[in-house]
Parts: structure tokens; sequence; C-alpha cells
């Protein structure tokens, strides 16, 4: 009983454990960190160091750098663990540093890091240290561990940056800023750096504040790469940080161009080409755009926009864009479509741009069949009064949107005859004759097509006249057959009863032989 006992504690124990698991991880990784230092940055300390702040994390794996800012290798002149961490609540720690520091003299920064993470420190101080080597420290714009810098825009207004810079407490606040630039559109510079004094810049206590004015900078459009340094009023020079500047005055140019046309459409504001383009429906057809922004590097963002017939605009469908710059279309409505592109450049500028098009409806395709055979336009059928026929249009066609909407009249000796029938049947006309059949198919937007033809219905023979007929021809035949071999026999008798009675016709000779013969006798 006690082994069934402990086997079904050991079973809930393994299905308990990992719920308090996931919950414990999904509660840490919501919580983001935070550690603070009391003191500001610019403290000059000269024998012992002190300082203090609080957690929001166990300290337990927590350490400390003090880095020689001037030193460019950025060798530590001292790390440790934190004097003292003590719990103040369930989330929160207090903590403490105190270090001899009388054998340095430096501008340095206290950072303090978690060695256990891959993390950046979660924060530091720029301290001073003895009585020499201070200087002026700029602060990055970004933390130094990102590997990219900010981009700030001068535009159309005045552009205001502030630079944080940390002096020793209590040297004062005058400046002198010194600037650098050059080209750089990909974010490195295509040549050296020279000298720049088109700014003006005001110092407070911790800041500088830069003002550029785009009206006196002298600048092309494009981006332009900032080095910045500060001298302060002992004359000691600050270490260098950089920025960048987009400095854009210029809308962009931009240009639509469609496929069907050589012309294109240039600039903003609704225009009509010279040379409307004209699409069939359900034809493809394709726009492109080209951004000219007078510099490399930018980033354009492009906004399609379709104007109707009808007055109603939409948004581009998934399989009508196929770049940012490029759109295909099957226009399935007709009329003058109205194609809108809204580009928006890095520096903001807006420029609209658009291209009007024609799109024609389609008349529908008539197709008459009777018994699989397609009559065409012009001809005659010949049928028989009676007989059981139908001519059917139902295979007549059009664009999808107007197939099923399509309106049937046959037209018989040019009066109507019947209206929404695809058939006419052999019960639709009770009299022989010659018939001009005509079949109008007119679609929902007023297209139309017709095929004109004959019908000849013949006359219906009954069975006692064309017997009577045939009899009175099969006798006459047989008469004549008749005749004519009686009169053959007869003629072969007539010849055959004539007899030819033979003429006996004595000459001199005969005579004078028989006397002769007679004699010798």
């Amino acid at each position: 009983m006690g082994d069934s006992r402990r086997y079904v504690f050991l079973v809930l124990m393994f299905l308990i454990i990992p719920l308090f698991q996931s919950t414990l991880a999904e509660r840490t990784n919501q919580e983001s960190p935070e550690l603070t230092i009391f003191q500001d940055d610019g403290l000059i300390f000269n024998d012992t160091l002190y300082l203090n702040g609080s957690s929001t994390v166990p300290l337990t794996n927590f350490e400390w750098l003090l880095v020689d800012i001037s030193n460019e290798l950025k060798i530590p002149l001292d790390s440790g663990k934190l004097t003292f961490v003590h719990a103040v609540s369930e989330a929160e720690w207090e903590w403490n540093l105190v270090l001899n520091v009388s054998s340095y003299n430096c501008t340095c920064e206290l950072i303090v890091f978690d060695t256990y993470s891959n993390s950046p420190p979660l924060t530091s101080k720029v301290i001073y240290i003895g009585s020499q080597n201070h200087h002026p420290v700029l602060l990055p714009f970004l933390s130094p561990y990102q590997s990219s810098h900010p981009v700030h825009l001068v535009a159309d207004q005045n552009m205001e940056l502030v630079v944080p810079v940390v002096t020793p407490i209590g040297s004062g606040s005058e400046f002198f800023v010194k600037l650098g630039i050059c080209p750089a559109p990909n974010g490195f510079c295509l040549n050296e750096m020279i000298d720049y004094f088109d700014f003006n810049f005001t110092s407070e206590s911790q800041e500088l504040k830069l003002i550029f004015d785009p009206d006196n900078m002298n600048l092309d459009d494009g981006y332009w790469l900032f080095n910045i340094t500060v001298v302060d009023a002992l004359l000691r020079t600050s270490n260098t940080e950089h920025f960048m500047v987009l400095f854009d005055q210029t809308e962009p140019s931009v240009t639509l161009t469609c496929d069907l046309e050589d012309s294109s459409l240039a600039n903003d504001g609704t225009e009509i080409l010279p040379s409307k383009s004209r699409v069939e429906e359900f034809s493809p057809i394709s726009f492109s755009a080209s951004v000219e922004d007078g510099y490399s590097g930018g980033d354009n963002i492009f906004t399609w926009t379709l104007l109707l017939p009808d007055g109603s605009r939409r948004a581009l469908l998934a399989n009508e864009q196929v770049t940012d710059t490029v759109i295909s279309l099957k226009p399935d409505i007709p009329g003058t479509w109205v194609v809108e592109l809204l580009v928006r450049d890095t520096a903001g500028w807006l420029v609209h741009s658009s291209i009007e098009f024609e799109v024609q409806n389609i008349a529908p395709i008539i197709q008459i069949e009777l018994d699989s055979h397609v009559i065409t336009e012009g001809s005659t059928v010949t049928l028989t009064e009676g007989e059981t026929w139908e001519l059917n249009s139902s295979k007549s066609s059009d664009t999808i949107n107007d197939n099923s909407d399509l309106l049937y009249t046959w037209y018989v000796n040019d009066h109507t005859f019947a209206t929404g029938e695809t058939t006419l049947q052999s019960s639709d006309f009770s009299e022989s004759g010659l018939y001009d059949v005509r079949l109008v198919v007119e679609d929902n937007d007023g297209a139309s097509s017709e095929v004109s033809f004959k019908v000849h219905i013949s006359e219906t023979v009954s069975p006692d006249t064309f017997n009577a007929k045939a009899m009175f021809l099969s006798v006459s035949i047989i008469v004549l057959i008749v005749f004519v071999i009686g009169f053959i026999i007869s003629s072969s008798r007539r010849n055959s009863n004539q007899t030819t009675v033979p003429k006996w016709i004595v000459n001199e000779t005969s005579e004078q032989s028989k006397e002769y013969d007679e004699s010798d006798v």
C-alpha cells in the first residue's frame, strides 16, 4: 500500500512541476531587468569611489568594470563584485560599491553587467578620478553596442540636435564645437572629412544644442556624415562622436509610364496624356514608376490607388502589385480609369502623380447552331415544313462580367419576333416560305452584335399525291418501253417477210455453147 501511494505522489509531482517551471519562465520573459545608479555623470572622486543604486533583478552574477575612456585599447583599470547587495522587497534590491581609487587619475567609465548574459550592460556612469587627465565626454547618440547611427533630417525647417556632454561637475559649461563633414550615401565617407561651419549652437549643463538652418547649410541633397568634438574652457578636447544627416529640400521627380504607349506622365497632378492609352476589357495593361530624388541611398514609399469609371476608388489587389514600382491590371469595367500614385520619399516629401487610360467594351460574339451546324452571316437554311428543328444561340459569349446579362432579340421579316430567348423552334413557324431572320445580342454596357440569315421552309408532299404521281410515272415509263419494244419487233418482222426472186440472164455465149453441144450429139 505504501509503494502505491509513493508511486501516485511521484506521478503528481511530474505533472505539477512543469506547470510551475513554465509559469516562472513566462514571468521571467515578461520582466525587463532594470539597474539604476543614483549618482549623476561627472562626479569627481579622489581617494574613495562610492556609488549606490537599485535593481529589479538579483545581482548575484553581476560585476563592474572601471575603464579609462582616453585609453583607445579600453583595458579595464579594475573590476570586481559589488560591495553590498540586499533585498528590499520581493522584486527590488539595493546595492553599493566602495572602491579605493587613490592610485588613479583618469576620465573613466564604470560599467555594471551580468557575467552570465550576452546582453549589453544594464548601466554605466562617467566619473572623474584624481586631479589629472580630465576632459569632456560626448555620450553616444545611440547605444555604443549598436552598429548604426541615427539619421537626422533637415528638410524645410530648422533642425535642433541635442548632444549629451559630460564635464567635471563645477568646471563650467563653455565649449568650442568643431564639426567635420563628408558625403556618405551608404554610411561611409566617399572622401576625406572637411571642416564645417554653417551651424549655430548653444551650451547648457551636460548638453549642447546644435542648430542647422537649411537655408544656410550650402549642401546638396543627400546623406552626410558629421563628426563632432568639443573643447572646454581649459582647452581640454573631448572624444569624437558621429551622426548622420539627410539634407533634402527638393521634391522627388516621379514618372509614370504605360506599357501600351511611348509617352509618359511626370510630376504631380491629374493630367491626360495627349493620346490616351486604350485597352479592351480583361486585357492586361501595366504601369511602372520611376523616382529621381537627386541622391542615392533614399527609401521611397509607393501607394497605388485606382479610380474606377463609376467614381469609386480601391487599392490594388495582391495579384496586381508586381513590385513597389510596377503594377499589372486586367480592367473589367469599360470607361475611363485613373491610376494614382502617391510617393513619399525618405525626407517626407509627398508627390502625387496619375495617368488615365480608356477601357473599351467588347461586343458579344454570336454563335447560332442548327444540329451542330454553325449558321453564318448571309447563309440560307433549307428546312421542310412539319419537321422538328431548333435554332440555338446559347453558345454566344461575352466577357465574364457581361456574359450573364446578355439580351437576345430575334427579328423575322424585320419584325420583332422574340426577346429574351436563346432559341427559335420549328413550332414558331406555322407556314412554309422564305423568312429573313436576324438575331441581335446586346450586353449591359450597350455593345451589340447581330447575324442575319434566311430560313426556307418548303411544303410537305402528301403520301397519296406522291403515290399517284409515282404510279402515273411508272405506267408512262412502262407504256413507253412497250411501245419502243413493239416498234423494234415490228420493224424486225417486216424486214424478215420480204422474198427476193433471182432473175436468170441468158447471154449469147451460153446459147452458143448449148447449140454446139446439141450438134455434136
